[in-house]
């Protein structure tokens, strides 16, 4: 996708998301936040965006954070994806997409389990572009956002968690989203790239054994188009 020129579109202001879990997978998990819909291999459907208007661009981005596992989903059956500032050398490999600034509320409202109901969650557009961290009260499990940068005149949003999480093992389903959705985004990694990341992280490391990740990662392929 080639970079919009205007500052806002039709539907308002403009922000990129910074995804890093399981919606570095654009068709398999990201869309179901958009257009509703049950990510593959999850069990709880989403409503998706009040406006269902596609991204305007995607592209990838590195976090100089550490991808880690935490807690327990019930969809996923398993620990979710956090990062965490750590390591001065961490990498963590990330996809960002291109939406308005109210669809992102309404990402951040699905990802801490609230209603998509009209309800302004994050802060203010103008009061977003002027900070660098939020903690939004009431919060669920993803409830700190932080600005990672700017590019092409939007800021860079991500999200991750503020709380102390009792480190826990992803599940099959939610690692093979994150490995189709790596594989979406960074064509060039090999299977061996993707096994030596993912095993470097909490959560992974002491729960999966090299094996049975790298059966994983070899089983796992791109997703259809969400429909």
């Amino acid at each position: 996708m080639s970079s919009p020129e205007r500052e806002n579109s039709p539907q308002g202001p403009l922000v990129w998301y910074a995804s890093y879990g399981s919606n570095l997978s654009y068709e398999g998990r990201f869309m179901c936040y958009i257009a509703g819909g049950t990510p593959v291999g999850a069990e709880k459907a989403n409503p998706g965006s009040r406006d269902k208007t596609r991204p305007l661009d995607i592209k990838p981005i590195l976090f100089n954070w550490d991808l880690y596992f935490a807690d327990y989903s019930k969809s996923w059956g398993g620990a979710p994806g956090f990062i965490r500032q750590g390591r001065p050398n961490a990498v963590t490999y990330g996809r960002m997409y291109l939406i308005s600034d109210d669809q992102f509320n309404d990402v951040v409202l699905q990802e801490n389990g609230r209603s998509v109901d009209g309800t302004r969650f994050i802060p203010v557009f103008e009061q977003l572009k002027k900070g660098s961290e939020f903690i939004l009260p009431g919060s669920g499990l993803y409830g700190k956002l932080v600005k990672v940068g700017q590019e092409v005149g939007y800021p860079i949003f991500t999200f991750t968690t503020y709380r102390d999480l009792k480190i826990g093992a992803p599940s099959e389903a939610y690692l093979k989203i994150i490995i189709a959705g790596i594989k979406e985004t960074y064509p060039a990694m090999t299977n061996q790239e993707i096994c030596a990341y993912l095993m470097g992280t909490d959560g992974v490391r002491n729960n999966i054994s090299p094996e049975q990740m790298a059966l994983w990662v070899r089983e796992t392929g791109l997703v259809a188009p969400h429909k």
